[in-house]
């Protein structure tokens, strides 16, 4: 009972103090573009368990007012703003707001299972209404079953293809290179061995002793006899040379046998 009346006054000091502002300032009354959104925890609820709810408001100027139009069932239960900034009117519920841009409040959900919409408007210092967005619908009922993820189709490992093995490359047998003959070498024919000349050695020659000379005595001189010369006799001469030439000439007759017989035994 003492809620209503505590509003009243609250709205009034509002209202007063936004004609001030306006009056002051009065390029301040040119339209604004105010929003304001609904958020849910989730997108569904367990029946007869409580549901917060997040509104996020902005642009309305100095004095703003947010009504939420609560679905049948639904019952109101509390909020962030302080107590004098709400009105409570059956499934209507209006939140002044005094600069505020984001506040909670929370709710009681039926038991009965459905699907529930909620719906709200936002107003400005001009009073200028604009939908709330955001999440309007939430169903009530069991949690959903989790959709089970299809199993990735196992991908075939390509089986790996085999490595070509490298046929032995045959190496090439190398031709035998044909080995020169060596050129038979010629064969030196034998000269005749020149039969052995006889060197015939000259007999020296006999040559002539001279007499020892006398060699001086002391005491009276005497002159020296004429040397007397020795004589060869001529057939010692002679004899010599005939030996020499009968010598050379049998020589000359041996080798003279000795070619004609080695001439005839070839």
């Amino acid at each position: 009972m003492n809620r209503i009346p505590l509003a009243a006054v609250t709205v009034f000091a509002v209202t007063v103090m936004s004609v001030i502002s306006m009056l002051e300032q009065p390029e301040t009354l040119e339209a604004q573009s105010h929003t304001a959104t609904r958020s849910f925890q989730e997108d569904w609820a367990a029946p007869g368990s409580e549901l917060q709810v997040t509104v996020t408001a902005s642009d309305y100027g100095v004095f703003g007012q947010v009504v939420e139009d609560l679905p049948e069932g639904f019952t109101f239960l509390g909020s962030s703003l302080d107590e004098a900034h709400i009105e409570v009117d059956g499934q209507t519920v209006r939140f002044n707001l005094l600069g505020e841009t984001v506040f909670t409040y929370s709710v009681n959900v039926p038991s009965t299972e459905g699907q529930y919409t909620f719906s709200g408007v936002i107003k400005n210092v001009d009073r200028e209404e604009q939908a709330v967005g955001g999440h309007t619908t939430l169903r009530v009922g069991p949690a959903p079953t989790p959709t089970p993820m299809p199993a990735p189709a196992s991908t075939p490992t390509p089986e790996p293809e085999p490595t070509p093995t490298p046929e032995p490359t045959a190496t090439p047998i190398p031709e035998p290179t044909a080995t020169p003959e060596p050129a038979p070498e010629p064969t030196a024919t034998p000269e005749p061995t020149p039969e052995p000349t006889a060197t015939l050695m000259p007999t020296p020659l006999p040559t002539a002793t001279s007499e020892p000379a006398v060699e001086p005595t002391t005491g009276p001189t005497q002159t020296p006899a004429a040397p007397t010369a020795t004589e060869t006799p001529e057939a010692d001469e002679g004899l010599p040379g005939l030996l020499w030439a009968v010598l050379v000439i049998g020589l000359l007759f041996i080798l003279l046998v000795v070619y004609r017989y080695s001439r005839r035994n070839r």
